[in-house]
């Protein structure tokens, strides 16, 4: 997500001023298209949640897709927050204890929470990348590499340097008494003596920003899924005869493939935010369109996986199953040897071959 610190803020002044030119296009973004995409992206994320939790997804990608769809969750909760509320109550003067009391309390541990959430879902994104790559590609390296310790540890990495990284944000902003005889509990937002410095406004938020939550990822992500992409394609060439394994392994990253190229249509716009030399208020207007796409992309990941993840939508089938007690058949595509696709149906029942962990059994590939 574009920095809320950068993207709440035009100019020198924030989004709490109530002289804010973009009033308008703020509600109509972050009051009422970021609500209705939050509300089903939360639903979606609560069902994959109960599905990737469930024993029989096991697989080290998991794993990583399990870290993505929590720091997701968080990341709409945070928008809901540091967004949707703000751009409603800056509408209706009755609201001004949330717009001139809380909002400046909460927003500096909102900014915190949103940005360090974001760089772990942008670097889990580039890690499970580098997993599937492995996987793929380097099929007996990923014996020793792919487990679930090290995707503990490099899930672990991440989380720990994110926090460490954006601990600098809870010392550039402050909240001060607006000094109004009327209101002694109104507060506005200022940016401190820290916030101001040359190395914080322009190499931490900016430039370093850029480089380390869309440049390096973006390009990273680019030629890792295109290189995914053509080892797929050249699998599917040569093999004569369709393993279950394999199809497995392919589903997966056809998954992950999806997934990183919405997140990088959803992501790329976020960078262009962050160029200062832009209008303030045409930076401003980009960024309501920028951040409504970045909240998006933390909440069509459901979509992907009951679309195209056959283990997946197989055991969502079997959890509702469970709750209305009822038979619950499956639509499924797999693909036949000649490059077209079918449709099977399957009644009840469980499909073993997919229990099996997915990720590090590939067998053949990159020879």
């Amino acid at each position: 997500m574009p920095d809320l610190k950068v993207n709440l803020s035009y100019g020198n002044e924030f989004i709490q001023d109530s002289e804010n030119p973009a009033l308008e296009l703020m509600f109509i973004f972050w009051g009422i298209i970021i609500p209705i995409i939050s509300i089903i992206g939360f639903i979606g994320n609560i069902l994959t949640i109960v599905v990737l939790f469930r024993r029989e997804m096991k697989s080290t990608t998991v794993y990583f897709l399990r870290t993505l769809v929590v720091t997701d969750t968080g990341i709409i909760i945070g928008a809901i927050l540091g967004l949707s509320v703000i751009s409603i109550t800056q509408r209706h003067p009755n609201l001004w204890r949330f717009t001139d009391v809380i909002y400046p309390y909460i927003y500096t541990p909102t900014n915190f929470y949103v940005m360090t959430l974001q760089m772990i879902n942008v670097w889990v994104t580039v890690a499970v990348s580098v997993e599937r790559y492995i996987a793929i590609c380097h099929p007996f390296k990923s014996v020793k590499l792919c487990n679930k310790r090290n995707a503990y540890v490099v899930i672990g990495i991440i989380t720990a340097t994110a926090i460490l990284y954006n601990i600098p944000r809870f010392f550039a902003t402050s909240s001060l008494s607006c000094g109004d005889p009327d209101y002694p509990s109104c507060r506005t937002l200022i940016s401190t003596d820290f916030g101001k410095a040359y190395f914080y406004e322009k190499v931490y938020m900016i430039w370093l920003y850029m480089l380390l939550i869309y440049i390096i990822p973006l390009v990273l992500l680019g030629v890792l899924n295109t290189l995914l992409i053509v080892e797929l394609m050249r699998m599917r060439r040569r093999r004569s005869v369709s393993n279950s394994q394999e199809n497995s392994e392919a589903n997966m990253s056809i998954v992950l493939i999806l997934i990183v190229i919405v997140f990088i249509f959803c992501q790329t716009p976020g960078l262009v935010a962050q160029f200062v030399f832009l209008d303030p208020l045409v930076l401003l207007k980009w960024t309501c369109v920028s951040n409504t796409l970045f909240v998006l992309n933390s909440s069509v990941n459901f979509l992907i996986y009951t679309a195209v993840g056959r283990k997946f939508r197989r055991i969502l089938l079997k959890t509702f199953q469970v709750l209305i007690k009822g038979p619950v058949t499956e639509l499924r595509t797999s693909y036949s040897q000649n490059g077209g696709t079918e449709l099977t149906r399957l009644q009840g029942g469980n499909n073993d071959s997919d229990e099996m962990d997915e990720t590090c059994n590939l067998k053949g590939c990159g020879r």
